[in-house]
This record gives C-alpha cells, structure tokens and sequence, in this order.
C-alpha cells in the first residue's frame, strides 16, 4: 500500500476517502450477509473481516466495535427504506406502498426478523434501542397520519384510532416473520410464500376490509 494511504505512523490504516468508504461498505455487507445465516451472538469480528474481504481490525477502526458495526448497518437500511415512503401522501395508494415496502425489506433481509427477535425484546440491549428507534419509532411516526388523511378523505371510517389501525397493519406484516417455526411446521406457509403479489394483495384486503366497513357503515 503506498505510504499516501496509511495512516502517520505507518498503521496500516487507510486514510483514502474512496478506500475507507468501499472498506466500510464491505464490512456492511458482510454483515448483512452473515446475519442471514446465523444469530447476532454467533457473529465473529474475524468472520466479518473475512466475509468482507478486510483485516478484523477496520471493525474496530471504522465502528467501534460489532455492535457498532450492525448500528450503522440498521441506519443504512433505515434511511434506503423511508427515504422510499418520503412522499408517501402522495402515492395513489399509501396503505399497498408500506405493505408492499416492508415485505420486500423483510423477504429480502430475513436476518433482520432474527436481529430483532434476539434483540429488540431485550431491555438492556443498546442494539434493540437502536432497532426500535430506527424502524418502529418511525413508522410509529409517519403510518398514523397517513391512516388520518385517508380518513380526511372519506376512506377509512372516522372511528377507527389511527395509531391503532398503524400498529395492527405493521403487526399483519410483521408478525409471521417472527414465528417462523410455528408459520413452517404447523401452517406449512414457506418463506417463498410470503414473497408472492398474492401474500401482498391478502394482507391489504384483510386490513382494508377492517377499516372500511364495520359501525361506521
């Protein structure tokens, strides 16, 4: 490596933006990779640096720590996930595009369910708060005003609580990623189909169904 690239001191630390910046990208991946394959507690700092192709040490260098590591990796999918609903009230159907958006992120990253499972139910874990506060917190935020505008509109019925309504869609969408051995050996319902257009559309129909018609009508 040409002297330029390291560190003073001769560290062996990349100091390149563009170097630090594909290292750091690397390390996401891997872990996002790895997650998918085996529990938070089961990772290695040595099999994220070998999965990514990097020394161990940069782990420490550009995040602190693994906890440090899987923090950035969640506000990185945060920000990809809700810059996409960033003009949500605007979108023919809002309800379709937040069912439609968080299947796609949990089909796609199913070690996410798992992080969450492991850590997100536990008080005193720094890596749940972060989940909590980078995912449920923000659409705790955002799908309640949306369920109220199409309340405004006509749409939904006027006594449904929005915030309610929010947490039992984002619960219909969630919730069988979460049992999975339950959904798989008593249900037989396979990951491929949770996948599907028709897993979608089933979703939405039974929670419109529930906020159109009812006392209201």
């Amino acid at each position: 490596m040409p002297e330029s690239n390291l560190q003073p001191g001769g560290k062996g630390r990349p100091v390149d933006s563009e170097k630090q910046a594909l290292q750091k990208q690397k390390l996401l991946d891997a872990a996002l990779t790895l997650l998918g394959e085996k529990s938070f507690s089961e990772i290695t700092i040595r099999e994220l640096g070998k999965q990514a192709g990097v020394n161990s040490a940069m782990v420490s260098y550009y995040f602190t720590n693994k906890e440090g590591l899987f923090i950035a990796l969640l506000d990185k999918l945060s920000e990809e996930k809700f810059s996409l609903l960033s003009d949500l009230h605007q979108h023919p159907d809002p309800l379709k595009a937040v069912i439609t958006l968080m299947l796609d992120l949990v089909n796609r990253h199913p070690g996410l369910m798992k992080l969450i499972h492991s850590e997100a139910m536990s008080a005193d874990s720094r890596l749940g708060e972060a989940i909590i506060e980078r995912f449920p917190k923000r659409m705790a935020t955002l799908l309640p005003g949306v369920i109220a505008g199409l309340q405004a509109q006509g749409k939904i019925r006027k006594d449904i609580n929005p915030k309610y309504a929010a947490f039992s869609l984002m619960s219909l969408i969630v919730t069988p990623f979460l049992v999975t051995p339950i959904r798989e050996r008593a249900w037989e319902i396979g990951a491929q189909e949770l996948n599907t257009t028709q897993w979608t559309e089933h979703i939405y129909q039974l929670f419109i169904s529930g906020i159109t018609t009812g006392p209201s009508q």
